[in-house]
């Protein structure tokens, strides 16, 4: 698996193009580029110059790659759903000690989106629908919201792993190959005003979720402790400015990230409106809280369940706060 992340890093690295002049280096996976990882694509092109630091956004579209990397060092951020660090540290025997350093998205928005031919929920009985992971992040969200609606998996239906996050979703949507996803907003908008239909909100199950954080393994962030902080830094101001200039943040999702015009400034008003993103970068101690709930209905945690803190280290948030004057 090492040589396999390796490998991987590599080859994407070759894509990235040079730079000359930065007195520091980080590499920071993403899962698509969608609005949850804007901040990040924000961050890097106007505000980690300013801190004096070179971020290399590596396209590593499934989680469990990007946690491997992160334990390995070939990641130094992984910017991905809590879920997946309470399963990596439960699973790994008492081992595991990677933390949640900083929110980015405190909540998860999703429809339910089915193919064309699926007109209600419990259409979906025998299907296979697609997800990002078998565990953790909108998974498990797909499974909490079905659960709630009547359908148990795998009783009900089966999944099948499709890397890179909901725009590969709705490729696999639209090609026929899955009967149905979640989708984040506003890929969910773009699959309805294509004819598939919307089965629903997850956030009527779970309005509030550390969905998207920015996740460190200790034994290399406290050795970079500076490192750390600026990332953390140029992330705080990144979405601050999506909050201050939605217009701009929309514009910049169109012109560098590829989404629609209409539907980015859809996307970015939306999450404005529902405060998805994290404005000073902070961890929702209650929708980490959920979190650690509904890993408990996968099995992964048992009773009695651990509090919150048990997985976050906010000391490089408080430290890059204070530098920003918050």
């Amino acid at each position: 698996m090492k040589r396999t992340v390796i490998l991987i890093l590599l080859l994407l690295s070759a894509l990235i193009p040079a730079h000359s002049g930065r007195a520091e280096t980080v590499r920071a996976g993403y899962t698509s580029r969608d609005l949850n990882y804007l901040p990040f694509f924000i961050a890097r092109k106007h505000f980690h110059p300013k801190e004096g630091l070179q971020v290399d956004l590596v396209s590593i579209g499934r989680s469990d790659v990007q946690l491997q990397a992160l334990v390995t060092g070939d990641l130094h951020f992984a910017n991905i759903n809590a879920d997946g660090i309470i399963i990596w540290n439960e699973r790994s025997g008492g081992g595991g000690d990677l933390k949640v350093a900083a929110g980015s998205s405190n909540a998860a928005p999703y429809l339910l989106v089915g193919a064309k031919n699926i007109k209600r929920i419990e259409d979906l009985k025998g299907q296979r629908l697609g997800v990002a992971s078998l565990r953790g992040g909108a998974t498990s969200i797909l499974l909490s919201y079905l659960k709630s609606k009547g359908l148990v998996y795998p009783r009900d239906f089966s999944m099948v792993v499709i890397a890179g996050g909901t725009p590969a979703r709705l490729s696999a949507l639209e090609s026929g190959a899955i009967a149905g996803a979640v989708l984040g907003i506003p890929y969910g908008d773009i699959a309805v005003d294509k004819g598939f239909p919307s089965l629903g909100d997850t956030m009527e199950v779970i309005s509030t979720y550390q969905f998207n954080s920015i996740n460190i393994n200790p034994a290399w962030a406290e050795k970079n402790r500076p490192s750390v902080v600026k990332f953390i830094k140029g992330h705080i101001q990144a979405l601050r400015w999506i909050y201050d200039r939605p217009a701009e943040a929309a514009d910049f999702l169109t012109k560098e990230l590829g989404l629609q015009a209409p539907y980015a400034r859809r996307g970015i008003d939306y999450y404005i409106k529902k405060k998805v993103y994290a404005v000073n970068g902070e961890v929702t101690l209650p929708g980490l809280k959920v979190n650690i709930e509904v890993q408990a209905q996968d099995g992964v945690l048992k009773e009695p369940l651990p509090a919150p803190e048990k997985y976050i280290d906010v000391s490089y948030l408080r430290q890059a706060q204070k530098e920003l004057g918050l």
